[in-house]
């Protein structure tokens, strides 16, 4: 038998028993030790705010397409290959491998979709994989120059490990603008200047680029204003359908007189103009090597079992301000990790 996390509807979800069928020909046993909760996407599908005929990432299988109550969801699983198929090299058995899979004890994947984690790398740093190629593919999408200003509005997971990133070049300025204190002083930690927006607003016009992650209508415009004249806006936040009217009053005479672009970044497909030299593996490797770099298990505030799950969401959705990625424990009822 195996668990396997549902979105029911809003504000509901439920952990179901079913049978684990053993791995086919060409397929792997992954045993999962620990997977992440996207505080982002899986926090609309919490809130029942599903989008009617949304669909997920075009390189995620497995999923109900569209999109659709009741579902699983989740894409950042690490465990231990436990058994392996007709087809598959036996030596697999006993690595330790992430997949993008919706949150469950155990799951069947075809070998090739199990990607093995690096030696040495734990596996709640390797549960950050996903996040880790998002911020990836943000800072692809933003190519920053020599000497920019640059800001990250929304200093959740993938807020933070794009701050990390941007912490290596040499700019002129690195900001990072959240409401929460606890988000604020992670990024600061990791080299931005952390400033809290409804004290002090970020000055409009002066940045070269500003990367809006934070999900909020609010952040979206906030930082479409910081642009400055041929500015580069990159958008990775999915705003959801209740609050997407609402982003779009950022559209007013300044932002036409600036000539701001608009870059929307989202992790399934890489920029055309990077194809010819990017590749999705190229862009994984990169993530790996970001997760090494960036050790971002210090982003875990909270261990919960996994047979908890309810109030996991529940925590995110009413403390969000005590929480930065919280992490299913599996196989472990304590959650006081591995």
């Amino acid at each position: 038998m195996t668990r396997s996390l549902w979105f029911e509807g809003n504000r509901r979800v439920s952990i179901r028993e079913e049978r684990q069928q053993p791995p086919g020909a060409g397929e792997v046993l992954l045993t999962t030790i620990v997977s992440a909760v996207s505080a982002g996407t899986e926090m609309l599908f919490y809130r029942g705010d599903l989008e009617e005929g949304a669909q997920v990432d075009a390189f995620l299988k497995g999923y109900r397409r569209p999109l659709a109550y009741p579902l699983r969801y989740g894409y950042a699983n690490v465990g231990k290959i436990t058994a392996t198929g007709a087809g598959v090299d036996p030596g697999l058995s006993g690595r330790l491998a992430f997949a993008f899979a919706p949150h469950a004890s155990s799951v069947c994947l075809p070998a090739d979709h199990a990607l093995l984690v690096p030696e040495g790398c734990p596996p709640e740093d390797a549960a950050f994989l996903a996040n880790a190629e998002t911020a990836v593919n943000l800072v692809l999408d933003a190519a920053p120059l020599l000497a920019e200003r640059i800001s990250v509005f929304g200093l959740g997971v993938i807020g933070l490990l794009t701050v990390g990133l941007l912490a290596r070049f040499p700019l002129a300025c690195l900001s990072g603008w959240d409401l929460l204190p606890l988000r604020r002083e992670m990024a600061a930690s990791m080299g931005a200047q952390a400033g809290d927006p409804s004290a002090a607003p970020p000055a409009p016009g002066t940045e070269d680029c500003a990367l809006e992650v934070s999900g909020s209508p609010r952040g979206f415009s906030m930082a479409l204003s910081s642009c400055r004249f041929n500015g580069r806006l990159v958008v990775g936040s999915w705003y959801g359908a209740s609050s997407r009217r609402e982003a779009m009053t950022g559209f007013d005479t300044a932002f036409h007189r600036n000539r701001v672009r608009i870059i929307s970044s989202q992790v399934s497909t890489i920029d055309p103009a990077l194809s010819g030299r990017w590749t999705r593996e190229r862009r994984l490797e990169a993530a790996w090597d970001a997760v090494r770099m960036l050790r971002p298990s210090r982003l875990i505030t909270h261990r919960i079992p996994f047979c908890k799950a309810a109030d996991a969401y529940q925590l995110i959705s009413d403390a969000h301000d005590q929480t930065i990625q919280v992490m299913f424990v599996h196989g472990d009822e304590s959650g006081h990790g591995l």
